[in-house]
């Protein structure tokens, strides 16, 4: 790792060179990668560096409820969460635009992970206005929650999937408390995924998009038959959800591909395939005239093991070395 960040200085000290000209793109359609600040094994300076090497104007990560709030009314920033809080500092000074996931329950409030009562709400609002409080002047992109729609977060086994309605009074109270702490931020929601039109469907009803700025999405398709598998079938459900959801709200939605990716493990796609997929995404993306923002999962391979797709799915791989891929993120940036 160490010397992957040898190799990458002089790609970084170029890629600084060409911000400017990045970030005067990143006006129309902001452009990044999942990152994982908070991971035991993150290798910060080699993660900055791609970034940087990568033309990126954005990142995303979690900054965890449960982790921040270990007694009630009291935050606190523990080691691996402090260090999201330090690197986004340093992104708005270097002219990123990072992206904020509040996330998952807090068993102080409700047990199962999810957040259902009115108690948890409140909660989850108070974390939520005490991070935007925080990060004013720093952070102007929120997600509320990451795909409430497969019950990520939920702690049971199988998982419990929230309502629809309990997620939609959530962002209610999230939105709230994140504006009147900061009513310069861009609160977005949804990210719901497995081509869940229904959920979008029901999320529309609930009245919820009024408070938001925008809607979040995961258009993952991968390992789908035929066609079904490609960008431009990826595209087509973004553009029916955007169809359906400015129908229901009756005015213009914008909408953030918060993540979009296909793994490269044994048995999964050609690397040279995923590199071809991005950049006709991503072209998609630009010219829909909606999307505000894409950000690819995820930068850096998550783990070593080559036939587990959950490990797979990077930008780059985990000793730093491009994939195709990344190349063709950078080579779409200039």
């Amino acid at each position: 790792m160490l010397r992957a960040v040898k190799v990458w200085a002089g790609a970084f000290a170029l890629a600084l060179s060409l911000t400017q000209s990045a970030h005067a793109r990143a006006n129309d359609l902001e452009i990044g990668a999942v990152v994982h600040f908070s991971y035991e094994d993150a290798n910060i300076p080699l993660i900055a560096c791609l970034i940087r090497q990568t033309r990126l104007t954005s990142w995303r990560t979690s900054l965890v409820w449960a982790a921040v709030e270990r007694e009630k009314g009291s935050y606190v920033l523990p080691p691996p969460f402090a260090l999201v809080v330090e690197q986004a500092r340093k992104a708005r000074q270097q002219g990123l635009h990072p992206l904020l996931i509040l996330d998952y329950g807090n068993e102080l409030y409700e047990k199962g992970g999810l957040v259902t009562t009115e108690e948890a709400r409140t909660g989850f609002a108070n974390y939520a206005g005490w991070v935007a409080t925080q990060m004013k002047g720093v952070v102007h992109h929120y997600e509320i929650w990451n795909e409430w729609n497969i019950g990520l977060g939920s702690t049971t086994r199988p998982r419990t999937i929230g309502s629809v309605d309990a997620y939609a009074k959530l962002v209610r109270a999230a939105a709230a408390a994140i504006r009147a702490a900061d009513p310069s931020a861009v609160v977005i929601a949804g990210g719901a995924t497995n081509e869940d039109t229904h959920w979008f469907e029901a999320f529309a009803r609930t009245g919820a998009l009024s408070e938001i700025d925008g809607v979040s999405i995961h258009p993952y398709n991968y390992g789908k038959p035929l066609w079904g598998h490609t960008p431009e079938a990826a595209m087509a459900w973004v553009d029916r959800t955007e169809q359906l959801l400015a129908k229901a709200s009756g005015r213009p939605v914008d909408v953030y591909v918060t993540e979009i990716g296909w793994p490269t493990h044994v048995g999964g796609y050609a690397e040279d395939t995923v590199a071809d997929y991005l950049t006709r995404f991503m072209n998609l993306a630009k010219a829909s005239g909606y999307v505000r923002g894409v950000w690819w999962y995820d930068l850096i391979d998550d783990g070593g093991d080559p036939e587990n797709k959950e490990d797979r799915f990077g930008l780059y791989r985990q000793d730093g070395t491009p994939k195709p891929a990344a190349l063709r993120m950078t080579e779409f940036n200039r």
